[in-house]
């Protein structure tokens, strides 16, 4: 793809995905990128519209605020771009009509493309890469579809994603029209679409999601993808200052089931990864823990000893994020949203 368009093309994603993702607002995904084009988008570039890019920052620093007390972040990066050019990706697998009865094929090849990119997306490299990522993508799972179902006195017809028709909505009350719309969540989008099963598309969103390791953790109580330990949320957990800020990412979401997707995750760790399943039990030992003291789940009776593993500070830690680039985690006081 020659400069002009790729450039052209990127400032179409920053308009249409990147702005609603991380400001909130309607997406219109665009034209897929596919596999090379996605890593390659993002080399060196920045966004060219000065007030989105502002508004961007001053949202990622709100967001990145709730969990360390921080003033500004870095820019986008090769790979920010290139995990909101694999989500718009993901978004055009649910796209009904991006295939017809003989180019069913497409939503599997689509969907093979974005796990090879995905795959080739690192994890952050340190604590301020992983808050920044975090404080850019925290909204993913605030993403819906809204579905309509428009009905009338000889018939009906169905929208997805899409307003109904106006000409459908006329003399409602002579026609009988009624409208039955449902919000549909991000991981129950790819429902219905020929050729392509949810659980295929939940696993490439469970891999999208280990690419941001605190994401993945803030948002470990959701219904689907089931939250799973990966090398990088392990890698964050491993150092003071990355497990206290994935305690707080976690200790922001209900107590309880936030507990029981940690025990679940790390019960499912294979044998042979002793080291990994001991930083996963002790986390989830260390975040009830600290649920307990500040109130949020009812406290434990029997000695200490007989309950808990030992607290990670006890435990060696295992390939860990750099943390020199983060001050100290300490509390931070957050200007509520108007």
């Amino acid at each position: 793809m020659d400069p002009a368009e790729q450039g052209r093309r990127a400032d179409e994603l920053a308009h249409s995905v990147i702005g609603p993702v991380v400001l909130g607002g309607p997406i219109h995904p665009c034209r897929p990128f596919g596999g090379p084009e996605s890593l390659a988008l993002g080399v060196e570039r920045r966004i060219d519209d000065t007030e989105l890019r502002n508004r961007l920052d001053v949202a990622r620093v709100r967001q990145a605020r709730l969990l360390a007390p921080v003033d500004a972040l870095p820019d986008l990066d090769q790979w920010d771009w290139a995990l909101f050019a694999t989500l718009n990706d993901l978004l055009q697998v649910t796209n009904h009509e991006l295939a017809g009865p003989f180019t069913r094929g497409r939503y599997a090849r689509l969907l093979s493309n974005v796990t090879w990119a995905v795959e080739r997306i690192p994890a952050p490299a340190d604590l301020e890469r992983a808050l920044e990522r975090h404080a850019t993508f925290a909204r993913v799972f605030e993403l819906c579809r809204t579905d309509s179902k428009v009905s009338w006195w000889t018939g009906s017809m169905s929208f997805r994603g899409e307003p109904p028709s106006k000409r459908l909505m006329l003399w409602p009350e002579l026609r009988r029209v009624n409208v039955d719309a449902r919000r549909v969540p991000l991981s129950e989008m790819p429902a219905g679409v020929a050729g392509l099963s949810i659980d295929q598309f939940l696993d490439v969103l469970g891999l999208w999601l280990t690419r941001s390791p605190l994401t993945d953790l803030a948002t470990l109580t959701r219904r689907a993808p089931s939250f799973a330990w990966s090398a990088s949320t392990l890698s964050l957990i491993a150092t003071p200052v990355g497990r206290a800020l994935a305690f707080r990412a976690v200790s922001r979401v209900p107590g309880r089931p936030a507990i029981d997707a940690l025990n679940g995750a790390a019960a499912r760790i294979p044998e042979g990864y002793e080291e990994a399943k001991r930083l996963a039990v002790g986390f989830a030992s260390t975040v009830e823990k600290g649920l307990r003291e500040r109130g949020e789940l009812p406290a434990e009776k029997g000695p200490e000893s007989l309950r808990r593993p030992k607290s990670l500070e006890q435990q060696a830690p295992a390939r860990a994020l750099p943390s020199t680039v983060l001050p100290p985690a300490e509390e931070v006081e957050v200007e509520a949203e108007g």
